[in-house]
């Protein structure tokens, strides 16, 4: 616009109004736009009316001519995409080498696993449903993005909430049943990874509830940025820092959990701390949890949600990335053994007395049936047996729960292990 007559003349009725009253009160002239573009009281009372007055759309489209008209680009932020693809990428190494690993160990595949690929593929479909909305301008701000383009990031918006919460919980289900693959047969730690299971299954049911029904009717998520219609909608902000609270304490509760029982492991004192550490990465996505509560009054309180999501979004991509390559690594024992070896941490279940420690017998079970009351399952690992030098002598493996030549009397997680004394664990799992 070339005047402010062709200005207001272009502007709806409402906001020409508005705008002639600011014009009145300042000290500019009605016909000098430079003026009035420059003068920021002028400006702070317009948009106040315009606000007042107009319904979003009107006030949208006048924000738009003014801003154009007084040469004004919108602010962008696509910092999302890079991020959020290169995190995923890594996500995606590192499920990758947990797949590795598992072969290498010969340890069969498991619940834990399928869980774990599943939360990827949601990171995946949150990540490409982000990418996808930033033609449809989300990252700029909303009074630049065409009003069709605005319902389409809001319906966006609906499901890559859902897929964060599903997502986020999956990988949490996953690592309590990699808990269960170590530690489940300890009555203690089974039902306290019960109780887990449970309780995040049913946080992911109440969250996921709360965002695909909060909204009377349904369609009113994306259309309630119109401030029309007649609908309501549960607050986003009490959500957002509902879920936020209960993830961070599900997280530190997940993360303690092991523990106990890994302190309780045939293992040095060393290799127990290099394993709590291990198994405690997860406060990494503890971190990012936290850092993320500081972006969600921004995005929920905000009048600009395109551009505004997008530090919310990343925190929310990131937490689950970070929690799936967190996830994986404890999975990395057998990648990471010639570092351990290195390092001096290789761990041997080797007892000092008159004759020394004597490694006796090395047997490979390849494709052992083992069939109990829950499952059968077909497992191949190495077990290494050594002898045992005690007050009366020694104490043959062989003879104990699992034999050398018959793994029927070992547990899953026994064989998950490597070795079955006495019928009881020895704690081979990292060795």
């Amino acid at each position: 616009m070339s005047t402010v007559q062709d200005l207001a003349a272009a502007l709806p009725q409402c906001a020409t109004q508005c705008l002639v009253i600011a014009i009145g009160a300042s000290n500019c002239a009605i016909s000098n736009l430079t003026c009035i573009c420059q003068n920021e009281n002028l400006n702070a009372q317009a948009t106040a009316c315009v606000t007042e007055n107009c319904t979003v759309r009107e006030a949208l489209f006048t924000k738009n001519l003014t801003s154009t008209s007084c040469g004004i680009s919108p602010n962008v932020n696509y910092s999302y995409v890079p991020v959020l693809m290169a995190f995923t990428a890594i996500a995606a190494v590192c499920v990758l080498l947990r797949v590795i690993a598992r072969l290498k160990a010969k340890v069969p595949v498991w619940w834990d696993d399928f869980i774990m690929a599943l939360s990827f593929l949601g990171c995946v479909a949150f990540m490409t449903v982000a990418w996808s909305m930033k033609p449809h301008g989300l990252g700029t701000d909303i009074w630049a993005v065409p009003f069709d383009d605005i319902t389409t990031i809001f319906k966006a918006m609906y499901a890559l909430f859902v897929l964060y919460i599903t997502s986020r919980d999956l990988v949490r289900l996953s690592i309590l049943l990699f808990y269960h693959r170590m530690f489940g047969h300890v009555p203690l730690a089974r039902r306290l990874i019960q109780f887990s299971f449970v309780l995040i299954i049913t946080c992911c049911i109440a969250f996921d509830l709360a965002i695909l029904f909060g909204c009377t009717p349904i369609d009113y998520f994306w259309k309630a940025w119109e401030g029309q219609g007649g609908g309501s909608c549960i607050s986003t902000n009490d959500i957002f820092w509902a879920g936020a609270f209960v993830t961070i304490a599900i997280d530190f509760w997940v993360m303690l959990v092991p523990i106990p029982f890994i302190l309780r492991l045939n293992l040095s004192l060393r290799k127990k701390i290099l394993s709590a550490i291990m198994f405690t990465f997860g406060i990494f996505v503890i971190a990012v949890s936290l850092f993320r509560l500081t972006t969600i009054n921004k995005f929920t309180l905000s009048n600009n949600p395109t551009l505004e999501f997008i530090e919310v979004g990343i925190m929310s991509g990131l937490e689950l990335e970070v929690g799936i390559i967190c996830a994986c690594l404890p999975n990395f024992h057998s990648l990471l053994k010639p570092i351990y070896t290195w390092m001096g941490t290789k761990t041997s279940l080797s007892y000092s007395g008159t004759g020394g420690s004597r490694r006796r017998y090395h047997r490979r079970l390849d494709d052992v049936e083992q069939s109990g009351p829950e499952h059968k399952i077909q497992a191949t690992t190495v077990v290494v047996v050594e002898d045992h030098r005690t007050k009366g002598g020694f104490i043959d493996p062989r003879g104990a729960g699992c034999d050398g030549n018959d793994a029927t009397g070992c547990t899953l997680q026994e064989i998950e292990l490597g070795i079955c004394v006495k019928g009881s664990t020895s704690g081979r799992a990292w060795s």
